[in-house]
């Protein structure tokens, strides 16, 4: 079974990550696309998974959720948007006769925008992976790491509210699987874990969710709590929502993060090489949006006409994206795409004065500002 995941990470184009299971096997790659050869820049993470299955419904039903359970590590490694992955294609191997398979449509790579440079540490990203599908609780800390996976995926301007929400999932389901895990290792269950620092599991689980999840930051917790509390019973706006979290926000997503990897049993050498600089901005999948900027005026200033609701119109064709390799290893991305204009009232005119694109980690190079 294969499938591809839009990604804001990417291996090397030489790279692959092989993981394995007791039946089945699967190797991870990014897919390139660019240039005479197509080896410019990745866009997406393609995943071909191997197993004994009983028939192709029963390969696409087992093997789909082993593979896809790999996607949220690699975006916690990173620190890095990965997308859902999509089915390509399912078949049977064994062509000594004929084998089921069924192939799906999905968006060519040009037609998803580069999303950055950002690239897995090949080591220490296979080691996580290790780390948390061989932890006693994986399943548990999976689904912490799934919904910071989630969190990254609304790392957009226009969605940041639901990265919030997410992360504080992230959070308390990691606070849970403190607990049960630490538990585990005494051999006792978390109401025995409890007794043993004198409180009840609902105090310990708050002490762990600030001490250990949030690094003692009683500020960030405090606001991310509040703010998914407010949102999710509805007993505070939406405006204030966004005001509450975004004061802790981009705190928070470091923190949870760090917590997660060193939480995992993940070797120190190897969660240092995670928690480097480079990788403390969280990075998104932000849709490439065009723009062009100018402005309208009346031909006759003494008679403006009436602008209706709607009564300006543009038609924007899909964008061309032509890639040029620079020699320090860089890749310019020259993108055309035409604009008509469909409805115009009588009287007026548009002058156009510039165009740009809005896009996460993207160099203009008229301003070299981050658009």
């Amino acid at each position: 079974m294969r499938v591809r995941a839009y990604s804001a990470s990417h291996f090397d184009f030489d790279q692959h990550i092989e993981v394995t299971w007791p039946d089945a096997s699967a190797i991870f790659v990014s897919e390139y696309t660019g240039g005479e050869d197509n080896r410019l820049y990745p866009i997406t993470i393609h995943g071909e998974i191997r197993g004994m299955c009983e028939s192709l419904e029963d390969a696409e039903r087992r093997l789909s959720n082993a593979i896809a359970g790999v996607y949220p590590i690699l975006a916690l490694a990173g620190n890095a948007a990965v997308a859902d992955p999509l089915a390509l294609a399912s078949y049977g191997l064994d062509i000594s006769s004929p084998q089921p398979a069924i192939f799906y449509q999905t968006p060519v790579a040009t037609r998803w925008f580069p999303p950055g440079g950002r690239r897995f540490d090949l080591e220490a990203t296979f080691a996580l992976i290790c780390a948390i599908g061989q932890h006693p609780q994986s399943a548990l800390l999976l689904r912490a790491v799934e919904s910071y996976r989630r969190a990254l995926g609304h790392w957009i301007p226009e969605q940041r509210l639901m990265a919030g929400e997410f992360l504080f999932v992230a959070a308390e389901t990691l606070s849970r699987f403190l607990i049960e895990s630490r538990a585990a290792v005494r051999g006792i269950t978390p109401n025995n874990l409890a007794r043993l620092h004198n409180t009840n599991p609902h105090v310990l689980r708050s002490r762990f969710l600030l001490d250990d999840v949030f690094g003692g930051n009683q500020p960030a917790m405090d606001a991310m709590n509040a703010a998914s509390n407010g949102f999710e019973h509805g007993y505070m706006s939406v405006d204030d929502v966004r005001g509450l979290m975004e004061s802790a926000l981009e705190d928070s997503m470091q923190l949870v993060r760090r917590a997660l990897i060193e939480s995992s049993g993940l070797a120190s050498e190897m969660s240092s090489r995670l928690l480097v600089e480079d990788y403390d901005e969280p990075r998104g999948l932000v849709p490439a949006i065009q723009f062009a900027r100018g402005q309208i005026e009346a031909t006759d200033p003494a008679h403006p006409p009436a602008i209706e609701m709607g009564a300006i119109d543009l038609e924007w064709s899909e964008t061309s994206i032509t890639p040029k390799l620079r020699a320090d290893g860089s890749v310019d991305l020259s993108m055309g795409a035409t604009m008509t204009a469909v409805s115009i009232p009588d009287g007026l005119k548009i002058d156009i004065s510039g165009y740009g694109i809005r896009a996460a980690n993207v160099v203009a190079k008229n301003d070299n500002s981050k658009a």
